[in-house]
């Protein structure tokens, strides 16, 4: 009954990624560092910081809403991985920087991949609620 219950939660929020407008609202940043040498991302710092992404109800684009900023990203590709319950998005920002996003609902997080100045980071932003 329990793994029922969690298909069709799963299916229906499945559902209203892809047929509706869907929010995270996110309570902390954190830029983490790539290290080739052990292949994992490291120096992880942090702050509190509420901020709100908005996905467009056909995942076509997406906003990014800080106190201070406003933020509109364009997908050029996306992804469902059930295993993994995540979705991932190749996008563009509005300047122009492309970016590998990916919403993962389960663990509470939203993350950002990029390469600045020949650097890659990772954000990670922490989600308090999906809507």
């Amino acid at each position: 009954m329990k793994k029922i219950l969690l298909l069709l939660f799963f299916g229906f929020f499945y559902c209203s990624v892809i047929n509706a407008q869907v929010s995270f609202s996110c309570i902390y940043r954190q830029y983490c560092h790539w290290n080739p040498d052990s292949e994992e991302f490291e120096n992880c710092e942090g702050y509190e910081e509420s901020s709100l992404f908005v996905l467009s109800e056909n995942e076509t684009m997406f906003t990014h809403t800080t106190e201070s900023l406003k933020s509109t990203y364009f997908v050029t590709s996306k992804e469902y991985d059930a295993d993994k319950e995540i979705w991932t998005y190749d996008v563009t920002s509005d300047v122009g920087n492309d970016y590998y996003y990916i919403f993962d609902p389960k663990n509470k997080q939203v993350r950002a991949v990029f390469v600045q100045d020949g650097e890659t980071l990772m954000v990670i932003f922490t989600v308090k609620a999906v809507f």
